[in-house]
């Protein structure tokens, strides 16, 4: 009998071990295949296409264009979140905050990321004369709901206009550039964000922080193809430029908040290796 009852332990042991390994296994192929996608941006899609047809709708009855839903997730318990563009220009990406049951959207970033955009363009042109590649990354902080309401095309939206009518209380830059590559230019380079004093006075352009990143051109190549999709900067974004080497500024109306010495001097350790 006790050989037995033994036997029937053993089995009993046997079988919850291959049960709990399997469970482990699941686990595991699970987190493989979703967590990524969490961390990553692209593919954190939680809801079916409905709510894709309802976030394009919303939109384009506030708005009166078409948008593209890159993805759609959640955050809150009454409405969900997604990552869209127009369709009229998909190099504007944003977030979007939709109520749950259809009825309109709660906030977007929609007309801050057209004027996010034209900046992140101009700064754009002028560093790629210094460097093969570069990153930029935009945020535009305060004042934007001021405007939804009498806004009837946003495209129609300019920087200047918007920069007047809203008065955000800041632009946070995120500048990549190879601080080896750039070295012989650093005047020039100096030279164009103390222009952007003058922008600032004329209100064309709102005061800038810039956080000035050392990466190559393989990270500003993964930098950019993650902001194509995502409206945020998510937790592997951030982790990435934590490897990076880092420098930072001021553009306000005053000027540049470092003398160009402390700048070239700042610059000069931005290249160095960690």
């Amino acid at each position: 009998m006790e050989n037995e009852n033994e036997d029937k332990r053993i089995v009993k042991i046997v079988t919850i071990t291959m049960a709990s390994m399997f469970l482990g296994v699941v686990l595991i192929i699970l987190s493989f295949i979703f967590l990524p996608k969490f961390l990553n941006g692209p593919g954190r899609r939680l809801f079916p296409e409905g709510k894709i047809a309802m976030t394009k709708r919303v939109l384009r009855e506030k708005y009166g264009e078409e948008f593209i839903v890159h993805d759609v997730y959640s955050k809150a318990s009454h409405e969900y979140f997604a990552d869209c563009s127009p369709v009229s220009n998909e190099e504007i990406v944003f977030q979007a905050a939709v109520w749950k049951d259809g009825s309109g959207v709660v906030y977007d970033e929609y007309i801050q990321n057209i004027v996010a955009r034209e900046i992140e363009k101009g700064i754009e042109e002028e560093l790629q004369k210094y460097y093969d590649s570069v990153f930029v990354k935009v945020y535009i902080t305060g004042g934007v709901d001021v405007l939804y309401g009498e806004v009837k095309s946003a495209q129609d939206v300019t920087m200047e206009e918007y920069i007047k009518r809203v008065n955000p209380s800041r632009c946070w830059i995120d500048v990549g550039i190879d601080a080896e590559d750039g070295k012989d230019h650093l005047e020039e380079e100096y030279a164009f964000y103390e222009s952007i004093q003058e922008k600032i006075n004329n209100q064309k352009c709102p005061p800038l922080h810039v956080v000035c990143y050392n990466m190559d051109a393989e990270l500003q190549e993964w930098c950019n193809d993650f902001f194509t999709y995502n409206a945020g900067a998510y937790f592997t974004y951030t982790h990435k430029l934590a490897e990076c080497n880092e420098m930072e500024y001021d553009c306000t109306a005053e000027g540049v908040n470092i003398t160009y010495d402390e700048f070239k001097n700042m610059r000069e350790e931005l290249g160095k290796d960690e």
